[in-house]
């Protein structure tokens, strides 16, 4: 009889709950009315697990103007920030696993102008999780006006970050920061000697299948993108932020934006996210590296949460009271196109919405998009039975 309840313990811990069951006439219904009220012309929305893609649908048209396509699978974004995690994130853990970059390296080490009072000891570690304490942004204006004679823009703006001040002591402190992931780019290119693109488009796009995934698109390419801007400043295919418009002239990879890719090319990343780095047969990360984007990496000192280029949800719908480390969190990232990747590695679920609401302009916000979408997942899970009710009442 102890035979028997000792097998079948074993069979149940090794059985996964269900996949919620997703409604898609409610998400119809949410980008339907998101739409309408015209804050994005066009969406696409993804929702799946290591195994299999339980909802994808496009939405809408790029554009408002009649005549305008219907938007695809493969239509491509501007992931805007959303890059800092899929581009330059994945970039330096392929380095970090190849044994030539590390967490603990300082960014003097690859970067001449760092070797600084204020910025020789800070580290790779601090520029993914946003506590060197650099500031969050520069003016390009600005930047342009101080390059020197011969000076190439991508060059003025790596030196002109170094000799800017922080905002407050390294690990003091903690600021999301587009000029953490400007400079990681510079170093990941580096260290890898080929622009970022390159790097990834042989270690990650190619073996995962992300054909229409980069940074550089072509003529045919971008007339697939979603336009980011309208009127006179129209803008397809080439990138929406105004540094990594100011730095891409043709090499170099700006890491904290300027990746274009489709909802179609972020499933497999997705699918290999959530089975612990691999996809079909193919080893993109280790567990380990996995884990370090779910892990808490900002100073106990600090209260707050960040894992290694990812951001750690801590608030509901994104967070739970049953995450309770790396294995079972949530994390996710943004950006300010309207784009937003989410995974849940409790549910083994994940999220992909894709927006253009800066088209024509960026005066609405596709916040309400992903909170309602995150909230109809956790109502689907069974494994949050039980506990969406307490949850509602802190929303």
């Amino acid at each position: 009889m102890k035979l028997i309840l000792l097998i079948c313990a074993i069979l149940s811990a090794g059985c996964s709950v269900a996949s919620p069951t997703i409604d898609g006439g409610k998400i119809d219904a949410i980008v339907q009315e998101a739409i309408s009220k015209h804050v994005t012309p066009s969406a696409c929305v993804v929702i799946g697990t290591a195994d299999k893609v339980l909802f994808a649908k496009a939405y809408g048209h790029p554009t408002y103007d009649e005549g305008s396509p219907p938007a695809t699978l493969d239509t491509l974004y501007d992931m805007a920030s959303c890059s800092k995690a899929v581009g330059t994130t994945s970039a330096a853990m392929i380095l970090m696993q190849d044994g030539k970059l590390s967490l603990d390296d300082k960014v003097s080490k690859y970067l001449p102008q760092w070797n600084r009072d204020d910025k020789r000891d800070i580290t790779i570690r601090n520029l993914m999780a946003h506590t060197s304490g650099l500031p969050a942004y520069l003016n390009s204006g600005k930047v342009e006006e101080g390059r020197k004679p011969g000076e190439s823009k991508s060059d003025a703006l790596i030196r002109t970050i170094a000799e800017t001040p922080l905002a407050y002591k390294t690990n003091q402190g903690y600021r999301y920061a587009c000029l953490n992931f400007i400079t990681l780019a510079r170093v990941n290119e580096e260290v890898a000697g080929v622009c970022q693109e390159t790097l990834l488009r042989r270690r990650m796009f190619s073996p995962l299948g992300m054909r229409n995934s980069g940074y550089y698109l072509s003529e045919k390419k971008r007339a697939q993108a979603a336009p980011t801007i309208g009127g006179e400043h129209f803008r397809q295919g080439t990138v929406h932020d105004p540094l990594a418009d100011y730095y891409q002239t043709g090499y170099g990879c700006c890491g904290n934006a300027g990746l274009f890719t489709t909802a179609n090319d972020l499933i497999p990343f997705c699918r290999m996210i959530l089975s612990n780095g691999s996809f079909g047969g193919r080893q993109i990360f280790t567990p380990e590296t996995i884990d370090l984007f779910a892990t808490n990496q900002i100073p106990e000192a600090v209260d707050e949460v960040h894992g290694i280029g990812w951001g750690i949800s801590t608030r509901p719908p994104s967070a739970t009271p049953l995450n309770k480390g790396p294995q079972t969190a949530c994390f996710s990232h943004n950006g300010y196109t309207g784009t937003y990747i989410h995974f849940d590695r409790l549910a083994g679920t994940f999220l992909i919405v894709l927006t253009n609401r800066v088209y024509p302009d960026d005066s609405t916000s596709d916040y309400s998009i992903r909170r309602s979408l995150l909230w109809l997942m956790l109502e689907s899970d069974p494994h949050y039975k039980g506990i969406v009710e307490s949850l509602q009442t802190r929303r």
